[in-house]
C-alpha cells in the first residue's frame, strides 16, 4: 500500500436458492449483489453456501485486510443479517462481535442476506483508507473492495466461490477476477470466480461508464479504468504516461515470473465533495485500486499518482506477489498474525518504484541521489533505533503503528544498502533486484516462505556479511550509517547556502514541526530571516500577523509567506519557557545551509565509479 497510500478487493455475488443448487456448484459459495437496486445508499447481498453439516456455523467479514496493516472492521457497516431454511423461515442469527455472526441450527440453513453501506460518505468514524474503502452511488460508480461487501463462514475460507452481480446495463466492470461473461452481449449480469476467499479479497471490482484503455507491454496486459465524477480526466489521456511507465518496469523485471495482467481502478474523487487528506493506493496480486483528487492537473497525475503511487504499486507483484510469508499466503481475516518483513513488502517495493527511473534513464543519478536523500531526512523523523522486524510484527499496536510510515522511508533505504552491500561482495555481478528474483525463483505465487527462516536462507543464498547487516540494522537497533555506504559507491556529503523563506527554503524544506500537543514550533535548522525577526529553536508558533496559527490552518500561512516581499511588516507571536513573546521586523530575504549528497565525478576506472554503475546501471 503506498500512503497517499494503497485498496483491497471487490465483491460479487451469486444469487440461488435450494432448487438452484446443481451439479457443479455443491462445493461452492455461491453470492448475489444487485447493484440495480440502491436503497439508502446500501446494497443488498445474499449468500447461498453449500449444504453446511455442521449444528453451528460462524459467518465472518474481514476485520482487517492484507495491505493495510491497520484494523478496518468492515462488518461496521454492515446491517439487518438474516439466516434462512430450506422453507425461506428466517432462523436465528446472533451478533458475537462486529464482524462475526453465529447462526444455530445450521444444517438447515440455506442462505444468508444482509445490507452493506458503503465507506466513502459514511458518518461514522472509522479507520479505512479510502483506497481500501467502498462506494455506492447509484448509477454512476459502485467501488467494491470486496472485503466490504463478502465475508466467508469459519472453517469454509477455502472453499471456491461463484459471485454474480447484476448491474445497470452502461456501467463497466474492471476487475482480475475470472468474469464468466465474456461476450458482453448482455452487459447486465457479471458472473466471477475464485478459487477460495483470499482470492475474493485480493480482486477489486469497479463499475463505472465507459473510460478506459487497454494496451500491451511486454507480454503484460494493462487496463486502466478511471472513475472522473465531473468528466475532467480520461484515461486516453493518462495512456501515454503509463505505458511509459509500465514499459520501463517490466524491462527492469525482465525475467521475473510475475503475472500477465494487470489492472488499475482508479476512482478520482471531487474535493468539495469530500475532504480526505489521504488518498493513494492499495495492492493487490495483478491489480491496484487508486483513489486521487480529480482537481490535480494531467502533469499532478503523470508526476504523482502513475511515476509514484502507481509505480510504487506495481512492483508489489514481485513482493508479496511472488515472495511472501506463510502469514500473507493464508491471511487470518479476524484475528491476523503480522509477518515481521514489511522492510521486504514495502520497503524493497518503494526502494525498486524508484531505483528503476534510473536504472531505465527516466530520471538522473543525482535525481535518485536527491530522493535517497530526502528518505534519509523523513526517515529521522521516525524512530530510528527500532527494530524494523519487531515494528512489523507489532505493527497493528499502538507504540508500533505510529512508526509505520517509515516502512517508506527507511524500509526503501534498508532495500538501498542492502543492495550497494551485494554489489560491493560480489564485485557488481549481484544485487537486491537478482536477490528478489531469485526468492521469487525459489517460491513463488503458491509457496510462500516461514517467517522465522527466511532472513536465513537469504544470508545462505548470498553472503554472510548480509546476516550481519540483518542482525545490526534489521532485527537489531543499530541505525544505518548510510555516509559510509555511500562513500563506497562515490556519493558525498556537501553544504550549500540556499535562498530561504521563512517556513520553507527553495528545496521546499520546512522550518516547522509539531509536538505531541499538536503545538507548531521552529527546528533547530538555521534560517537568518527567522533569526533576524528574533525566533529561537523550540519556539512555539502562536499566530502570525495577528491571526491564530494550528496544525489545520498552517498551510494557509505557508502559502502567504510565499508571497511575502521587501517592505511588508512581519510579525510572530510565539510560546518561549511557557512565556509569550511578540517578535516583529521588516520583510528580508533569508540564507540557509542545507546538506546535500551528490555524485563525485570519477574516471571509469575508479573502484567506486564502477560499484556505483553496476549498482545504478546493472540488471
Amino acid at each position: 500500500m503506498k500512503k497517499i497510500i494503497v485498496a483491497i478487493i471487490t465483491i460479487a455475488f451469486l444469487g440461488s436458492c435450494a432448487s438452484s443448487k446443481i451439479a457443479g456448484k455443491k462445493d461452492s459459495i455461491e453470492v448475489a449483489i444487485d447493484l440495480n437496486t440502491v436503497v439508502d445508499d446500501k446494497v443488498k447481498v445474499e449468500v447461498n453456501p453449500t449444504k453446511i453439516n455442521e449444528r453451528t456455523i460462524i459467518y465472518q467479514i474481514p476485520a482487517i485486510v492484507p495491505g493495510t496493516y491497520a484494523m478496518s472492521d468492515y462488518g461496521q457497516f454492515v446491517s439487518d443479517i438474516k439466516a434462512f431454511d430450506y422453507d425461506g423461515n428466517e432462523m436465528k442469527v446472533s451478533k458475537l462481535n462486529p464482524n462475526s455472526w453465529l447462526i444455530t441450527d445450521a444444517t438447515k440453513m440455506d442462505k444468508i442476506t444482509y445490507w452493506v453501506d458503503d465507506t466513502f460518505d459514511s458518518e461514522k468514524k472509522h479507520g479505512i483508507y479510502v483506497m481500501a474503502g467502498t462506494n455506492i452511488e447509484e448509477g454512476k460508480n459502485f467501488f467494491l473492495n470486496l472485503p466490504g461487501f463478502v465475508g466467508y463462514f469459519k472453517g469454509k475460507k477455502e472453499m471456491p466461490y461463484n459471485l454474480t452481480i447484476s448491474h445497470p446495463a452502461d456501467l463497466y466492470e474492471t476487475s482480475s477476477l475470472i468474469n464468466k461473461n465474456t461476450t458482453k452481449e448482455d452487459n447486465t449480469k457479471d458472473v466471477f470466480y475464485a478459487s477460495r476467499y483470499d482470492e475474493i479479497s485480493d480482486n477489486p471490482i469497479m463499475y463505472a461508464p465507459l473510460n478506459t484503455v487497454n494496451f500491451i507491454v511486454n507480454g503484460v496486459e494493462v487496463s486502466l479504468a478511471v472513475y472522473s465524477p465531473n468528466n475532467k480526466h480520461s484515461a486516453k489521456d493518462m495512456e501515454a504516461d503509463l505505458k511509459k511507465m509500465v514499459e520501463a518496469q517490466t524491462n527492469f523485471l525482465k525475467d521475473f515470473k510475475t503475472t500477465n495482467e494487470y489492472n488499475i481502478l482508479v476512482y478520482l474523487f471531487d474535493p468539495t465533495v469530500y475532504k480526505w487528506r489521504s488518498f493513494g493506493a492499495l495492492e493487490h496480486l495483478s491489480s491496484t485500486t487508486v483513489v486521487y483528487p480529480e482537481t490535480y492537473t494531467k502533469e499532478q497525475l503523470a508526476n504523482g499518482m502513475i511515476n509514484g503511487t502507481i509505480s510504487h504499486e506495481f512492483f508489489h507483484i514481485v513482493t508479496p506477489l511472488s515472495v511472501h510469508s506463510e502469514e500473507i499466503h493464508s491471511f487470518n481475516f479476524s484475528e491476523p498474525n503480522m509477518s515481521k518483513h514489511l522492510w521486504m513488502y514495502e520497503g524493497i517495493t518503494e526502494y525498486f518504484a524508484n531505483l528503476f527511473q534510473v536504472n531505465q534513464g527516466l530520471i538522473s543519478e543525482q535525481e535518485f541521489i536527491d530522493k535517497m536523500k530526502g528518505k534519509i531526512a523523513n526517515s529521522m523523523r521516525f524512530n530510528d533505533t527500532m527494530s524494523f522486524t519487531k515494528m512489523s510484527k507489532n505493527i497493528l499496536e499502538d507504540k508500533y503503528a505510529k512508526n509505520y510510515g517509515n516502512v517508506y522511508q527507511k524500509g526503501a533505504l534498508i532495500g538501498m544498502s542492502l543492495d550497494i552491500l551485494l554489489r560491493e561482495e560480489s564485485k557488481g555481478a549481484y544485487g537486491v533486484r537478482n536477490l528478489m528474483k531469485d526468492l521469487s525463483d525459489k517460491f513463488g505465487r503458491n509457496i510462500p516462505f516461514k517467517d522465522d527462516e527466511i532472513l536465513a536462507q537469504i544470508v545462505e543464498m548470498t553472503y554472510p556479511s548480509i546476516g550481519t547487516f540483518f542482525d545490526k540494522h534489521l532485527t537489531g537497533n543499530v541505525a544505518i550509517n548510510y555516509d559510509a555506504l555511500l562513500q563506497k559507491v562515490g556519493v558525498v556529503k556537501k553544504i550549500e547556502t540556499v535562498d530561504t523563506g521563512y517556513f520553507l527554503d527553495s528545496n521546499r524544506q520546512i522550518f516547522l514541526s509539531a509536538n505531541r500537543k499538536q503545538e507548531i514550533f521552529f527546528t533547530k535548522r538555521k534560517n537568518t530571516a527567522l533569526a533576524a525577526l528574533g525566533v529561537k529553536s523550540g519556539d512555539v508558533l502562536k499566530s502570525v500577523n495577528g491571526q491564530e496559527v494550528n496544525l489545520k490552518n498552517i498551510r494557509n500561512f505557508i502559502g502567504q509567506s510565499m508571497q511575502w516581499k521587501a517592505g511588508d511588516k512581519i510579525s510572530f507571536e510565539v510560546l518561549r519557557n511557557g512565556e509569550k513573546l511578540k517578535l516583529e521586523g521588516d520583510f528580508m530575504k533569508g540564507k540557509t545551509e542545507v546538506e546535500k549528497l551528490v555524485i563525485e565525478d570519477l574516471p571509469d576506472t575508479n573502484p567506486k565509479k564502477k560499484l556505483r554503475d553496476a549498482w545504478l546501471k546493472a540488471l
